[in-house]
């Protein structure tokens, strides 16, 4: 598109307007910077916290019982198929 033959008005009135859409998208890219670096701090803590965890593994406790067993309980009676 080619703009000719401005008023100075018009020029004015478009070079506002140029700068209206400027400042408004400086404000989305100044929100969105804001936005990704909460983003990151919050992904760093997280990662952080993940390795602290690996390095410490929880203490699992299972069920005494004797190695031979079952975890799922004794065999079902009957459910045998017979030939």
């Amino acid at each position: 598109m080619r703009i000719t033959r401005l008023t100075p008005e018009q020029a004015e009135n478009v070079g506002r307007a140029v700068a209206r859409a400027m400042a408004f998208v400086r404000q989305i890219v100044d929100a969105f910077r804001e936005m990704a670096r909460r983003a990151v701090r919050s992904l760093v803590a997280l990662t952080d916290f993940a390795h602290r965890q690996a390095a410490h593994p929880a203490v699992t406790v299972t069920a005494q019982r004797p190695a031979w067993t079952s975890p799922y309980g004794p065999p079902q009676r009957g459910r045998r198929h017979r030939p």
